[in-house]
């Protein structure tokens, strides 16, 4: 990769929160906002409704979210989702996904990273997010061509 290329997203596979299974390349060719949570942040409970509203705004323009929950317990977990988010949650008690995101210390709750239709990292935030800082991102990201970057 040369100076200043977006980096690729690592493989990101496991089993959700309700048991089936995600494997991030079946997204591929979308815009995907993943976002790393745990019931027990307060943060994450505060941008929970933000996160929701811009799935809602953008998913008609090739947008997928997908969340990754960490040390966490799964019921309390699915608990937290419930009337929250309509996205899935991958089930990820020991951040072992947020070790393969190289721009993400695993330890940022919570934290935000949105990939371009190329699978590339475009933006990474580590702090809680609102839907007017995040729509505008992820709507630019959505209407850029593959390979515009």
């Amino acid at each position: 990769m040369r100076a200043g290329q977006p980096a690729g997203a690592p493989e990101v596979t496991g089993e959700l929160l309700d048991g089936g299974r995600y494997d991030l390349t079946q997204d591929r060719g979308q815009v995907v906002v993943v976002n790393f949570w745990g019931s027990w942040c307060a943060p994450c409970r505060a941008e929970a409704a933000d996160l929701e509203a811009t799935f809602q705004a953008t998913r008609d323009s090739g947008v997928r979210f997908i969340g990754i929950n960490v040390q966490d317990a799964r019921d309390k977990a699915i608990a937290f989702e419930e009337g929250r988010v309509s996205y899935p949650s991958l089930f990820d008690p020991a951040s072992r996904l947020a070790l393969e995101f190289e721009v993400l210390p695993p330890n940022t709750v919570p934290a935000t990273v949105v990939l371009d239709r190329d699978g590339r990292i475009a933006v990474v935030i580590r702090k809680a997010v609102r839907q007017e800082t995040l729509e505008p991102i992820v709507a630019r990201i959505a209407a850029e061509r593959p390979q515009d970057r």
